[in-house]
């Protein structure tokens, strides 16, 4: 990993990271707040040699040995015989051993001083219990140094600096306990982070999906809850998804700069990643721009463009490609003010992948694209079934959608690979569900607020102004849609429901070789 990626992964987990910092720094502050304060008093000895009329050379003689003699007194400090005394002069409820371990004692490099150090809870204890030591350390010395049948000791150790009352303890050390608990938790939180981000497979951001696809992002929409309720964009022709869907729509003609794209399949790797709402909104947005759209749900095992259009699903693909019907008359006109024709799916196979392979289909396909029309398929998710790899072969490409923070880097990798194996081409990734961030610059003209209209309004006039112009197109041999604005008859009683756009449609209105001629 680049300081890039582990910069990714430090952003994409801040939360952990901020997290485990936090229970760093808490629990440096639990252990300081429940460890007993400790004072210390510190107590220094010098030592030396007495004799008398020394010249030069006894003198630095006897600095040498003194020297070396101290080294050896460090270890007696702590030794029974001085802590039994002090322990008995100051009645102390300790041990021995307790008390050794409250004493430290070391000798600075190249000195004969002594320094002692006493660790208690009680301040005043502390420094009772260093002078006392100390005390005690000068007679001992004393008594061991002294010869055999002498009458004085030729060491002799005295108190240079006696010990003060400690104002304040020496531990726990408070700040120093936080600063490490917190460097601590950060340093856990990034490793944790990271580990997370390399074992996690789920696409983070469009960018990502792009790698992994080896294919560029041709369109991007942004988690809005709202989707759920209003799926469709024509709901709300003037809000920040409905151009979200126009800039795919852009992106879907550039790619036919060089050869014309009659026929796409909007396909995913697993459920739940909007397929279906991503495709019935490219249709309705290539039909707002004039274009004639059929959108075929493709989908024979979980059909959902019937439901989403608010359509009858009785009569469908299946019923076409079986011979139950002709293709004109499984169409069905979804709205008067848009070129946009939708088949349903129909009964429910038993074969839906054979159903899907036969050359019936790939015969449909192109005799819709032949008259003029862009064909659009909604289909099943790539992992589960093969049925999408199959429309793919029959259409001129596959728009792969992929639900940013869902969906794993391994699925979509086997998506793509899959449709590769059947040289199938790939138009592109959709991004969906990608964190929408904060609103800034052009954003806010996305929102009906900022326009100073009401939503009716505004979506009236967007309608108008999207609405495709009354030019004559060519009719076609055998299928073709109507000249200009279609107008079908009115709705016959009792055929009348209401779609997601809020119309009433006529359910049995479909489009028959003897109308197509008539308006012609």
């Amino acid at each position: 990993m680049d300081i890039t990626q582990y910069l990714r992964a430090l952003r994409a987990h801040w939360f952990l990271v901020v997290l485990v910092t936090a229970v760093g720094g808490a629990a440096a502050g639990v252990y300081s707040w429940v460890q007993t304060p400790m004072y210390q008093a510190d107590v220094q000895l010098f030592v030396s040699i007495s004799s008398t009329d020394a010249g030069a050379a006894d003198l630095n003689q006897g600095g040498t040995f003194a020297q070396q003699r101290v080294k050896s007194y460090v270890d007696i400090v702590d030794s029974p015989t001085v802590t039994n005394e002090v322990i008995q002069s100051l009645q102390l409820p300790y041990t021995a051993d307790e008390l050794a371990e409250e004493i430290t004692a070391q000798s600075p490099l190249n000195t004969v001083l002594l320094d002692i150090s006493v660790i208690d809870p009680s301040p005043q204890l502390a420094r009772d219990i260093a002078n006392a030591v100390a005390s005690q350390v000068s007679k001992f010395i004393a008594d061991i140094e002294t010869p055999t049948g002498g009458k004085a000791s030729p060491v002799k150790a005295t108190i240079t600096k006696s010990a003060s009352l400690p104002a304040a303890p020496v531990s726990p050390r408070t700040s120093l306990n936080l600063a490490l608990g917190i460097l601590v938790g950060l340093a856990a939180g990034a490793g944790l982070a990271v580990l997370r981000h390399t074992l996690d497979k789920t696409i983070r951001s469009r960018r990502e999906a792009a790698e992994v696809a080896d294919a560029a992002v041709v369109g991007e929409f942004a988690d809005d809850p709202k989707t759920k309720k209003r799926p469709l964009i024509i709901d709300d022709p003037t809000g920040r998804r409905a151009e979200e869907y126009r800039r795919l729509r852009t992106n879907i003609r550039f790619l036919s700069i060089d050869e014309r794209i009659g026929s796409l399949v909007v396909t995913g790797s697993v459920e739940d990643e909007g397929k279906s709402t991503v495709a019935a909104n490219i249709a309705i947005a290539l039909a707002q721009s004039g274009e004639t759209v059929v959108l075929i749900d493709g989908d024979l095992r979980k059909p959902m463009i019937a439901t989403l259009f608010g359509l009858s699903s009785g009569i469908g693909l299946t019923s076409v490609l079986v011979g139950d019907v002709q293709i004109e008359a499984a169409m069905q006109h979804w709205r008067r003010d848009l070129p946009l024709y939708v088949v349903a799916s129909g009964p429910t196979p038993p074969n839906p992948s054979e159903l899907l392979g036969t050359r019936r289909l790939a015969d449909l396909v192109a005799g819709l694209v032949a008259n003029g029309m862009t064909v659009i398929f909604d289909s099943p998710p790539l992992l589960p079934v093969v049925d999408a790899a199959v429309l793919a072969r029959a259409t001129d490409g596959a728009l792969v959608v992929t639900r940013v923070g869902s969906t794993k880097t391994d699925q979509l990798e086997t998506s793509i690979q899959a449709l590769r194996q059947v040289d199938a081409r790939i138009l592109g990734v959709v991004a969906n569900g990608v964190k929408r961030k904060k609103k800034r610059g052009y954003d806010g003209y996305y929102t009906d607020q900022h326009s100073g209209w009401t939503g009716a309004a505004a979506a009236k006039a967007a309608q108008a102004v999207m609405a495709p112009p009354d030019t004559d197109r060519a009719p076609a041999a055998t299928v073709a849609p109507p000249q200009g604005r279609a107008t079908p008859p009115p709705p016959a009683r009792g055929h009348q429901q209401r779609p997601a756009g809020g119309r009433h449609i006529d359910e049995t209105q479909h489009i028959s070789v003897r109308e197509l001629r008539d308006r012609t």
